[in-house]
């Protein structure tokens, strides 16, 4: 025990989902559609405690709703997709659920945190959701707890094997062709899910093949129809390394078709330095892809001590950021 925890202070000293079509988009056959999880299953409360709930005001019904899903990566830093966010909408528009497994029914206020601004990438496309990663910064910074934690990071050029078995987890649609939606009282789902390299995801897509950037990342073979679905999107893709949980892709978008084709995501690690830009660095995790290597797949998710912590070093884990700077200046 002594061992793992004196490893993971050296690793901590390296510290440096989807809603309808918004901003009038619409589905078709030439435009690709935001993605739509299915074939998933009940997550354990408390594994996956950097999974939030970013949820948008409806101004005709008077209460909040979940529109997309998203990561903690700091006290007061969330990772999410770009198009879950409308420029045509003031930041009090949206507000950010954390430590959720069941969500509420809808409210009128913002339960957990409003939203003190929202960043898209500035090379952000809508079509085709190049570059769709945002960043949301909280009004206040949020105290850790078993069930609200941050999510590590992976410096820039960190490859994924073809193959490797990662996680998805939200609230998003379920059933044949996500039509269905989460029944009550919404558990978070999670499913694995393998990565497929950026050719063959093309390969995949045919005509459609210049859709997948080079920032993209896709899991699921041809014709495999688990993944994420309608409302998962801005959600984290995570995958082992060394037994630790790294954030490695960002919902973003798929393609209505039969047989189904694999699901896309924006790779993370290609926006790192992006990242640590916009938030100052401060309490983010970023493990250098030297450090760790691939793990083994696992087929089961972890324990409630997730992203690959024994529970005795969890308070190590926990005061470590709080160390770096948990409280980030307003920028």
């Amino acid at each position: 025990m002594a061992g793992l925890c004196s490893q993971l202070a050296a690793l901590l000293l390296l510290l440096v989902l989807l809603p309808s079509p918004v901003h009038g988009a619409e589905e078709s056959q030439d435009q690709p559609v935001f993605s739509r999880i299915t074939g998933g299953q009940d997550a354990q409360e408390g594994r996956w405690p950097w999974q939030v709930s970013v949820q948008e005001y409806d101004v005709k019904k008077n209460e909040y709703d979940h529109i997309c899903g998203g990561s903690l990566i700091s006290a007061q830093w969330v990772v999410s997709a770009a198009h879950c966010f409308s420029r045509h909408l003031s930041e009090s528009s949206y507000c950010v659920n954390l430590g959720e497994y069941q969500l509420p029914n809808a409210s009128r206020t913002c339960i957990s945190s409003p939203v003190r601004r929202f960043i898209s990438h500035p090379d952000y496309n809508q079509s085709p959701f190049f570059a769709d990663i945002a960043l949301v910064q909280l009004m206040e910074p949020v105290n850790f707890t078993d069930t609200i934690r941050p999510v590590s990071l992976l410096g820039p050029s960190t490859q994924f094997p073809a193959g490797e078995k990662c996680w998805v987890t939200g609230w998003g649609n379920t059933g044949p062709e996500c039509k269905d939606a989460l029944q009550p009282p919404q558990t978070l789902q999670e499913v694995q899910v393998p990565l497929v390299d950026v050719s063959t995801c093309r390969e995949h897509f045919r005509e459609q093949s210049h859709w997948i950037q080079d920032d993209m990342l896709c899991t699921g073979a041809r014709g495999d129809p688990n993944g994420p679905c309608k409302f998962d999107s801005g959600g984290p893709l995570v995958c082992q390394r060394n037994g630790s949980f790294v954030l490695t892709g960002i919902i973003s978008w798929g393609r209505n078709s039969s047989p189904p084709l694999p699901k896309v995501y924006v790779q993370v690690p290609v926006y790192v330095n992006w990242i640590q830009n916009v938030t100052g660095g401060a309490g983010l995790s970023i493990v250098s892809p030297a450090v760790l290597s691939a793990g083994t797949a696992s087929t089961t998710p972890p324990g409630p001590c997730s992203n690959g912590l024994v529970c005795s070093c969890l308070a190590l884990a926990l005061a470590a950021p709080l160390l770096a700077g948990l409280l980030l200046p307003a920028l």
